[in-house]
């Protein structure tokens, strides 16, 4: 973090984020808290010094200017520049002009939520891209870009073919905001009573063991041995691992065996065949012959 501090400036800082003399220090610094996971010796008990594997990082497009410093300054200190996936925002209840908050329970649905909670929060908060009345939007048909409980679907509908039904009905005007309501109520239902089930399976020793920094990871256990210029395929970590718990078997005294050769099926006994007999003489030779004469 110190030496990405040292190679941004003030100027570069207010240049990307419009700081001023009125702003706090805690500001400024912040760009390097942002970029310092983009590099992986910052996790030296997973890559262990390794800093040559490149960072893909998935972020909404406000962030982007800390990680367009984050690749200025990668060349410097010789690392790979990360790349970025942008994704777009997901927005409040009341529309994308507003923001969530999580201390404005009614801007956004929460992983918490009942199903009834959820259903009153669609049908009473979730802007709608619908007509003033029913006779207008049949006519005229609903706005999908503009409608809350669309845009949840967007995100969170499995199938695309069904997604785009859901689009050209509601802009044609045969699917109500109603309608359009109760399915975006359906899909989060489920989501987030799904969500409750994993989550309540969750036990404290499942978690003890998940937040153990010093259980053994097979990426650190393949910077021991693999070159540094080459990344470990899935197979050669599982053989590194394996080959490092037979060495620990031996060190302890454990005797590790050998798998046993599968058995062969044996042959059938068979009884040898008699001789052949040697065929009979049907000519006497021709010196024999004389010696008869």
């Amino acid at each position: 973090m110190v030496r990405i501090a040292k190679c941004i400036t003030t100027s570069t800082s207010r240049a990307a984020f419009g700081f001023t003399d009125s702003d706090n220090i805690g500001k400024l610094h912040f760009v390097t808290v942002q970029a310092t996971p983009s590099f992986s010796n910052s996790f030296p008990h997973i890559f262990g010094a390794r800093s040559d594997i490149p960072c893909l990082i998935p972020c909404a497009i406000d962030q982007d200017p800390y990680f367009r410093l984050t690749r200025d300054v990668a060349h410097k200190l010789n690392y790979p520049k990360p790349a970025l996936i942008h994704a777009k925002f997901f927005p409040a209840l009341q529309g994308s002009q507003s923001k969530m908050s999580a201390s404005v329970d009614t801007s956004a649905v929460f992983m918490s939520d009942t199903a009834k909670k959820i259903k009153d929060k669609i049908n009473k908060y979730a802007f709608s891209g619908g007509r003033d009345t029913i006779e207008e939007h049949r006519a005229l048909g609903g706005n999908p870009d503009v409608d809350v409980a669309f845009q949840y679907l967007s995100f969170f509908l499995e199938s695309d073919e069904e997604l785009e039904q859901i689009r050209a009905s509601y802009k044609s005007g045969a699917l109500l905001t109603g309608e359009l309501k109760k399915k975006c109520i359906d899909v989060l239902s489920m989501l987030v009573a799904d969500f409750q089930a994993r989550k309540a399976a969750v036990t404290d020793d499942v978690l003890r063991c998940y937040m153990d920094h010093s259980k053994p990871m097979p990426w650190a256990v393949a910077n021991k041995y693999v070159n540094d210029g080459h990344i470990a395929s899935s197979f050669e970590l599982l053989k590194i691992a394996d080959e490092k718990a037979d060495a620990t078997g031996k060190k302890k005294g454990k005797k590790v065996k050998a798998p046993k050769p599968p058995k062969q099926p044996k042959e059938p006994k068979v009884a040898p065949a008699p001789a052949a007999a040697e065929p009979m003489a049907t000519a006497a030779p021709a010196t024999e012959a004389k010696k008869a004469q």
